[in-house]
């Protein structure tokens, strides 16, 4: 389903363009080795002459999170401010009339690492307006982005999907985009206008189910009330991560894992803390010392999924890390994965026993039973 209220069929196009897939993952893997902190290259690569639902197989798992319809200033920061609490980057597909008006937010799509797509100008079905009209749209859009943040464009998606014929197709690979349909919709674009806890589920099963290996997600920014799709946004990223999908573009290239910032990481397949490290400025002792109560004693003992606190500047997600001891009275933390009331212990001046005292009535009988998510009072020491 694509945005401004538009419904597809259910029953729209299923079928695999597997040859065309596994030949781009030849084109795309050809002197290339990726891994979940590989870095982005910095130019497009030559344009993938199919219509891509799935990405390239370029690891044994791969997920692509495509936002469209931005930028929005009410839903487009907040969108970004979720992934780069995530450490993770996604793709966002723009109008060119939304772009014009708020090139502030394409630049800082761009600055933060995320690749961009042209989504046209102004929205139409491509397949009802006049060849030259066509062109027209993508073409200036992709000037406006090219504007706004001096970098084109590698992708197109028509709006509604209508970009399977080769007539509108032809037209993004001879411009050097690459054509990215899904395989997962959300049908976020068909959220109420308000919070909604139950559409926000929704949104995150639509996101995660059914199971694939390689799948693009379509997810929008744009177009209306998206506030339940930021709700929903950390979960379907940590669905991800904790079963090791190395996030991509849908061409299947992983993005950087850092952008040089403190922040928040989340650890992907093959990831050490040197390696990590690389992609900011800080030392791997650093990160190990910022986030020893959750790793553990041993600093090889990564788990995939596990979000690391990055010192320096821009600080966390919130929740995890190292904890911070509070200047007095109480303090509230979120558990993470691997965490025990010992570890936690350590980054505060109180013992286990005191914080599991504190906490009885929520964690229950058995003082190892701490579940994720879970918020756990802290007391003064």
């Amino acid at each position: 389903m694509d945005a401004m209220g538009a419904t597809r069929t259910d029953g729209r196009r299923w079928g695999a363009r597997l040859a065309g897939v596994v030949a781009a993952a030849a084109l795309i893997c050809t002197g290339q080795a990726l891994s979940g902190h590989a870095a982005q290259a910095a130019e497009c690569p030559a344009p993938i002459r199919t219509v891509l639902d799935t990405t390239p197989a370029t690891a044994a798992r791969t997920v692509a999170l495509t936002f469209d319809d931005g930028p929005w200033p009410e839903n487009t920061p907040d969108v970004l401010d979720v992934l780069r609490s995530s450490g993770v980057q996604a793709t966002f597909f723009v109008r060119g009339d939304q772009a014009a008006a708020h090139p502030d937010l394409v630049r800082r799509i761009v600055a933060e690492g995320h690749a961009i797509g042209n989504h046209t100008w102004s929205h139409p079905y491509l397949s009802q307006i006049a060849p030259a009209a066509r062109i027209a749209e993508i073409e200036r859009t992709t000037q406006t982005i090219v504007n706004a943040a001096g970098t084109e464009p590698c992708f197109f998606r028509g709006p509604f999907g209508d970009h399977d014929d080769p007539a509108i197709a032809g037209l993004a690979w001879d411009r050097g985009m690459t054509v990215v349909d899904w395989s997962l919709d959300t049908r976020d674009w068909s959220t109420p206008a308000s919070w909604s806890p139950s559409f926000q589920q929704q949104i995150i099963e639509r996101a995660t189910s059914p199971r694939s290996a390689h799948p693009i997600v379509l997810m929008h920014d744009g177009g209306g009330y998206r506030q339940n799709t930021v709700a929903a946004l950390d979960d379907v990223i940590s669905y991800y991560a904790s079963r090791g999908y190395t996030f991509t573009d849908p061409a299947g290239r992983a993005f950087s894992s850092g952008s040089g910032q403190g922040g928040t990481y989340v650890v992907q397949p093959g990831d050490t803390l040197g390696s990590i490290a690389a992609g900011y400025s800080a030392t791997w002792q650093e990160i190990y010392q910022a986030n020893r109560a959750t790793i553990g004693p041993d600093p090889n003992m990564l788990q995939v999924g596990q979000r690391l606190t990055i010192p320096g500047a821009g600080g966390g997600g919130g929740g995890g890390g190292t904890p911070t001891p509070p200047a007095g009275g109480t303090t509230t933390y979120v558990v993470q994965p691997g965490d025990t009331l010992g570890s936690i212990a350590s980054g505060y001046s109180a013992t286990w026993q005191e914080i599991y005292q504190a906490n009885r009535a929520t964690i229950g009988p058995d003082p190892n039973l701490l579940q994720v998510g879970q918020q756990l009072t802290i007391p003064a020491g």
